[in-house]
């Protein structure tokens, strides 16, 4: 073997290794900014989650969930339950079009169908469907929600909540 061949054949193992090394770092880059943007977001939807219930009326979000006394319905509360609402839709975009992991979702996804199934929201979403007219998917999300019984094995659950993300209305059950 000639010098020219040994330095040929070096360059391109060395090359080589220069390709693997950066294929190796691009994934753990991307895997870290996932990472970070999938923490960004539930903070950010973490501290709307507090400003919007902090809008309830007093006493009105904890109420939610007791079957005896009703919150009254007025302009107030309808657009605490929007503003909800319009947060939840926006998670779920997120989530159905893979923006936000499933981890996170699964950790959202319990408390977000116990919202919904709640008296309040029970009440008050007829008098809002109409506002996601354009997101057909989210009100099909929303009616599929409060028709099911929560559970807290939702592995199926979000399993139909993501079909009904790339297929639109999923089956009834």
């Amino acid at each position: 073997m000639t010098v020219t061949e040994i330095f040929d054949i070096s360059i391109k193992a060395l090359t080589f290794i220069s390709i693997l090394i950066a294929a190796v770092s691009l994934c753990q880059n991307s895997n870290h900014n996932r990472r970070q943007w999938n923490f960004n977001a539930f903070t950010h939807y973490t501290k709307r989650y507090e400003d919007i219930m902090g809008e309830f009326p007093s006493q009105g979000y904890m109420l939610r969930f007791d079957l005896n006394h009703q919150i009254p319905s007025n302009n107030e509360v309808r657009l605490a339950v929007l503003k909800y609402l319009n947060m939840t839709s926006e998670e779920y975009y997120l989530w159905c079009n893979k923006y936000l992991d499933n981890e996170v979702w699964q950790i959202w996804l319990p408390e977000i169908e116990r919202t919904l199934q709640t008296p309040l929201f029970q009440r008050e979403w007829p008098n809002l469907r109409d506002e996601f007219k354009t997101y057909r998917k989210f009100a099909d999300f929303v009616d599929q929600s409060q028709s099911e019984v929560w559970r807290p094995n939702h592995s199926k659950q979000v399993k139909r909540h993501r079909y009904l993300c790339f297929f639109g209305r999923g089956p009834r059950h």
